[in-house]
Parts: structure tokens; C-alpha cells; sequence
């Protein structure tokens, strides 16, 4: 990204923190569909499994805004949001890179138990979306209160994949979402602009 590009995406950083259904979401940038064709060429640019050094970039970007929440004593737990094929994808980087940044314990530990698509479905079908913990998975849930369980997602939208995380984790009592981008949806959106 050439230096004005990047300057102008420094304008579209979000402000921290937000709320989406109930949960706390930490994210890099704010979104606004149809507003913003840079952000938008960004995060598809982004998708897959390819781009490694660049999710560990928007991690050291994010990072300092989210070192300045934690307490010395806190544990982070980052699970990234799971894939359809179980496959090491964006948000699976996303994790890692958040993970390393941070020194936290990275887990993907998480799995989808139907192969519905989130692109492309409205409200309803997204909360329909159901995840559980990954059978051979060793690590266990902590439900202290010194840890904090962290999803790594590219995009936030309705906060449906967040709330999937939530349950299967057995809702812990600190549980986030940290994300390159929330998008924002306009009052009345359709699937469209899901």
C-alpha cells in the first residue's frame, strides 16, 4: 500500500471499544460498506491463506491499543474463528499474528458443526450458526476470572460467529472479539449488504 493509501486508511481507525450483541469488540478499523472501497479491497485482499506477514502487521497496529486493557496478572487465550475446511486461513492468521504480538497462548480449538456460509446471509440465517470444540483438542476451557478469551475474526458485522464462539466455549466470564474491521450496516440492511 503506497503511503497516501495508508494515510488514508488511518482515518477509518475505529474507535475502541465497541459493543455488538452484548460483547466487546476491539477493532482496527471501522467499516462502512459502500463508503469506503480501500477498506474494502483491503479485507479481500486479505482473505485466505496467503498473507501472513500482513495480518502480523494490522496485529502490531491493534496491539498497543490492546496492551493498554491488560492487567499483568490477566491470561489471554486467542481461538481464532474457524474455517469451513478446518484450514489455516485469515482469521486463523489473524490469531496467530495477535497472538505472537501479545505473547498470549494462541488456541484454535474451535470447529463449525454445519457448513452453512456467513457471506451472503442475512441476520436470521447468521444466528443459526453453530460451532463446538474440536474432539482431539487438548486444551481446556479456563473459566477464571484472571483469563481472557479472545476471538480472532477479520470482520465483525452482526456479532453471530462471536456468539457461536461464546456458547461453544461455555460462555466464560471474559470473553472478547478482536478484529481488523467492524462493519457497520445501514438501519434496515438487507442481505446485500451483509
Amino acid at each position: 500500500m503506497c503511503r497516501p493509501c495508508f494515510g488514508a486508511l488511518h482515518r477509518l481507525k475505529a474507535p475502541a471499544p465497541l459493543s455488538v450483541s452484548a460483547l466487546p469488540v476491539q477493532a482496527l478499523y471501522q467499516w462502512y460498506p459502500g463508503q469506503s472501497d480501500m477498506l474494502s479491497r483491503l479485507v479481500l485482499s486479505l482473505k485466505g491463506s496467503h498473507q501472513k506477514e500482513a495480518w502480523k502487521f494490522y496485529a502490531h497496529e491493534l496491539s498497543p491499543r490492546l496492551a493498554l486493557t491488560l492487567s499483568p496478572e490477566q491470561r489471554l487465550c486467542i481461538v481464532p474463528a474457524p474455517s469451513q475446511g478446518h484450514t489455516k486461513d485469515h482469521a486463523f492468521l489473524w490469531g496467530e499474528a495477535l497472538a505472537e504480538s501479545l505473547g498470549a497462548r494462541f488456541m484454535p480449538m474451535l470447529k463449525k458443526t454445519q457448513s452453512r456460509h456467513q457471506r451472503g446471509a442475512d441476520r436470521g440465517e447468521r444466528a443459526l450458526l453453530e460451532m463446538d470444540i474440536i474432539e482431539n483438542y487438548t486444551g481446556s476451557v479456563d473459566f477464571s476470572t484472571k483469563t481472557r478469551w479472545i476471538l480472532a475474526d477479520d470482520i465483525v458485522t452482526t456479532g453471530a460467529t462471536a456468539m457461536a464462539a461464546y456458547r461453544a466455549l461455555g460462555s466464560p466470564p471474559h470473553f472478547e472479539v478482536w478484529a481488523l474491521a467492524h462493519r457497520s450496516l445501514s438501519c434496515g440492511a438487507s442481505k446485500d449488504l451483509l
